[in-house]
């Protein structure tokens, strides 16, 4: 199997798929790997098996209801801060899993997904204030996310480019791949903003920036509270 770094690079490049290669429904591979389908691109993740501590699950359903706890309180912050200016809710499609495992395999890909998504923004904040509000969120993501790793057999800082390996410093994701992974998740804006931002700090670029994370912290809030009934 190819280096993971090798396939996102080439799945993200600049000469994605056509359309029609894609499914949103091929977000779980047969062969274990995930794919986060997003209209002309295609995002694969490591080769996932089935959880190494699948026997702990009803240990852990508790984390999984917090995980949906913390991730609408996100949303609920985000849409706070930007007031009016708050993006509209955005329709979503393919949330639903099928299986218990699936649920934890799509958990650790959204997971790591955003942990990568605040850092790459980190750098175009220009509010001091709103970067520590989005270091705050950033940083309990990450906790999921490692949970999550740690849950599926991973390394406890494996990251969304190599899911396998043990690493002391976190990958950023750029706006326009971040808009890739989550866009496969997405029927419609409904009026609302791009999901992406500048790389010139403003102050209309933090807001920009604010609708980004808002846009993830929905994606992630719709996805646990379809699914954490069914699987906990």
């Amino acid at each position: 199997m190819r280096d993971l770094k090798d396939k996102v690079a080439n799945s993200l490049s600049e000469n994605e798929a056509p359309a029609s290669s894609v499914s949103r429904r091929g977000f779980l591979r047969g062969s274990g790997g995930i794919a986060l389908a997003a209209g002309s691109a295609t995002l694969l993740m490591g080769s996932l098996t089935k959880s190494a501590r699948a026997d702990d699950r009803g240990a852990s359903l508790d984390y999984f209801r917090q995980i949906r706890e913390h991730e609408n309180a996100h949303v609920t912050f985000l849409a706070q801060a930007l007031g009016r200016r708050a993006r509209t809710r955005p329709t979503f499609v393919g949330l639903a899993q099928d299986s218990f495992e699936n649920f934890v395999i799509v958990s650790q890909g959204l997971e790591n997904t955003g942990v990568a998504a605040y850092l790459g923004a980190a750098p175009y904040i220009f509010n001091q204030d709103y970067l520590a509000a989005a270091a705050s969120i950033a940083l309990i993501e990450a906790r999921h996310a490692g949970f999550l790793n740690y849950f599926q057999g991973s390394p406890v800082t494996a990251n969304i480019l190599n899911l396998s390996s043990d690493n002391s410093f976190e990958q950023s994701l750029s706006a326009r791949k971040v808009g890739l992974v989550a866009g496969g998740f997405i029927k419609s804006l409904n009026g609302g903003p791009p999901v992406t931002y500048s790389g010139t700090p403003s102050e209309e670029n933090d807001i920009a920036i604010l609708n980004f994370a808002l846009a993830l912290e929905l994606l992630e809030a719709e996805f646990y509270n379809i699914n954490a009934p069914l699987y906990s």
